[in-house]
């Protein structure tokens, strides 16, 4: 198949990409049914990217387009009417459409982190609403295109988006772009300022007070019921709804792997914040579908980080690595009771992640070499079809921290983004309050980009696992400043 297609890794059912479907249509509970893309074999898309970035075109969906299954769908004449017609209203509307986005050095902030290693950082503050969040319902909004001029269809059906507030303003101004009606999920007290600009674009704001009954995020639920009531599309920055935004998400990383490659460079680590799982899954996959294609020779080591004040995914991955030294006989002392105390549990389990550091780091490397046997592969299957033992909703207490964004009751997107960790050797961080602002203050100060703290917050990660070893400061790494600072422009 030319655009390739869509593996679900419980069921391990294909489906073609043409078939118009978000998620797998199986939906064991317990069970992980998000759906991965898979691209076409052959050498069509690695040289279609290769031509395509040499040929100058800086507009993202334009140079990366046969990464995008809109184009294999459509072929390339119908392909490029659908990208102009929206980039001209993203241009008249937003006063800017998808460009590739810098990635500069910045050896000013290596240095005050006593870092030798090159530091690279890719600047998400300038794209559309100034955060990355567009870019991947920018892939939805013309696989939405491309079905409709497919079916021959005129009606755009209603999309839906739960958020607090980037992915909302991303969604908000694709969707106007492409003339979709468009309904927002966000908390009650959802800042002002991003409600007013939601409403500017003619979004519907749907503020959801929050229960309190630790059952899950209010908002995706009030988004989830109205998808499966009113039959509205997912337009989600999340894979287990959407799969498509994570192939809008992916250009991120595959301009970086293009820029790298341009000036003859290579990152030995990116380090990439989590909430939802959206942005580090995307990027994840960009770095082993550019693997697979023969654009780098290694794997990055794939880290990430969540603050303190809500880690699902850090829990999950910690979980994941307790379970693999039991079965091949390493220590590891995180004994985590199922149905115990939750709170006392995670206390527990934030602990042993920093006095268990050492043994973190040995199984991480085992499973690392490892990772390709039988029976490393056996127990992610198993993971899948046990997904409940791994990942469940924030059960330690009302989120916080100063990098908000990334307080997802779940991190939807952790099946594939912890296959992609524990492939490239890479490790979950939970990060201390202080250094998340300390990393958002030194951003700023030693780089100049307006990112905001959650956009910053991959910094902090950077910060922690250079201080305790897991990063050597001599080695390169990549960061994602992915939101602007939108206090400092009040």
């Amino acid at each position: 198949m030319l655009h390739g297609f869509l593996k679900c890794p419980s069921c391990r059912r294909d489906f073609e990409i043409e078939a118009g479907i978000f998620s797998c249509l199986d939906s064991r509970p317990r069970e992980e049914h998000a759906l991965r893309r898979v691209l076409p074999s052959g050498p069509e898309v690695a040289d279609g990217i290769q031509t395509s970035w040499a040929a100058g075109s800086r507009q993202t969906f334009d140079v990366l387009r046969h990464s995008v299954s809109a184009h294999g769908l459509l072929g390339n004449d119908r392909y490029h009417r659908v990208l102009e017609g929206v980039a001209e209203q993203l241009l008249r509307l937003e006063d800017r459409d998808f460009k590739v986005t810098p990635l500069t050095e910045a050896p000013a902030l290596a240095s005050t982190l006593g870092r030798t290693g090159r530091l690279w950082v890719k600047d998400e503050t300038g794209n559309v609403t100034g955060s990355h969040k567009g870019r991947h319902l920018m892939a939805t909004l013309l696989y939405l295109e491309a079905l409709r001029k497919l079916k021959g269809e005129s009606i755009k059906k209603v999309l839906a988006i739960y958020s607090c507030g980037n992915a909302a303003l991303g969604a908000s101004a694709v969707a106007r772009a492409g003339g979709y009606e468009l309904h927002a999920f966000v908390p009650e007290d959802v800042d002002p300022v991003v409600a007013a600009m939601l409403a500017e674009r003619g979004t519907i704001v749907e503020r959801i007070p929050r229960s309190g009954t630790g059952a899950g995020d209010p908002c995706y639920l009030a988004f989830r019921k109205a998808i499966n009531e009113q039959g509205w599309i997912p337009f989600a920055c999340a894979g287990n709804d959407n799969w498509s935004n994570i192939e809008g998400g992916a250009t991120l990383g595959w301009e970086m792997v293009m820029q790298l490659r341009e000036c003859s460079e290579k990152i030995d680590s990116v380090v990439i914040q989590v909430g939802g799982g959206a942005l580090a899954r995307s990027v994840a996959q960009a770095l082993e579908e550019a693997l697979q294609l023969g654009f780098m020779q290694v794997l990055p080591r794939i880290h990430v980080c969540q603050p303190a004040g809500g880690f699902p995914f850090v829990r999950a991955y910690l979980l994941a690595l307790s379970e693999i030294a039991r079965r091949s006989g390493f220590p590891f002392d995180l004994d985590y009771q199922h149905g115990a105390d939750p709170r006392v549990q995670l206390e527990k389990t934030m602990a042993f992640s920093h006095v268990g550091r050492d043994q973190i780091q040995a199984v991480a490397n085992f499973v690392k070499s490892h990772f390709d046997s039988p029976a490393m592969q056996s127990f992610l299957i198993e993971m899948a079809g046990e997904a409940g033992h791994f990942m469940w909703p924030w059960d330690g207490g009302t989120p916080h921290s100063l990098a908000h964004g990334i307080l997802d009751d779940v991190t939807y997107d952790w099946y594939y983004l912890l296959r992609a960790v524990l492939r490239s050797g890479g490790r979950a961080e939970i990060l201390a309050e202080e250094t998340i602002r300390d990393a958002y203050v030194k951003a700023q100060s030693y780089t100049g980009i307006p990112v905001c703290p959650t956009g910053a917050a991959g910094l902090a990660g950077l910060i922690q696992l250079t201080d305790s070893g897991a990063i050597d400061r001599g080695e390169s790494a990549g960061l994602f400043f992915t939101g602007f600072d939108r206090s400092k422009a009040r």
